[in-house]
């Protein structure tokens, strides 16, 4: 086998790896945001249970990835793409899409997200009060009373 033909290789079997690498993160990254009881039994029990999702998202992941990549690959190839263009962005395609995939399951199951994932933005924020002086004058005396001493 030439050396070339080595290292697309070589890039071929990091797709599974990086794959399972990210799902066996995704399955095992909420053990991290427990806090550590070494006098309790649920720390094992908890432990055990996310080694199980560990392995769940490793093999998952490995196959994932292999999936993906093998058939950019080959989608690619089949359009005459060359093997190191072909190869590069199946690559990129794999990584993204993973990603993506990784994004979907934590929105979906949040007890898998990593604790430095903040919420999104849009269900942190609050909108500001509404201003009373932007609407006319009420016609009740006590509510004319307060709208005139708040606006004027």
């Amino acid at each position: 086998m030439k050396p070339e033909y080595r290292l697309w290789w070589a890039v071929r079997i990091s797709w599974p790896l990086l794959g399972g690498v990210w799902g066996a993160w995704l399955g095992f990254g909420g053990y991290l945001r427990l806090p550590q009881n070494a006098d309790s039994f649920a720390t094992v029990f908890a432990f055990g249970f996310f080694s199980f999702f560990a392995w769940v998202g490793l093999l998952a992941g490995m196959a994932s990835g292999a999936l993906i990549g093998g058939l950019v690959e080959r989608l690619l190839r089949r359009f005459g793409a060359g093997i190191a263009v072909a190869v590069s962005v199946a690559t990129l395609v794999n990584a993204l899409v993973l990603w993506q995939i990784v994004g979907l399951a934590q929105a979906k199951y949040p007890g898998l997200r990593h604790p430095d994932v903040k919420p999104p933005v849009s269900s942190t924020t609050k909108l500001p009060p509404e201003n009373p002086c932007a609407h006319p004058p009420q016609e009740n005396s006590k509510e004319r009373a307060i709208w005139d001493s708040e606006c004027r």
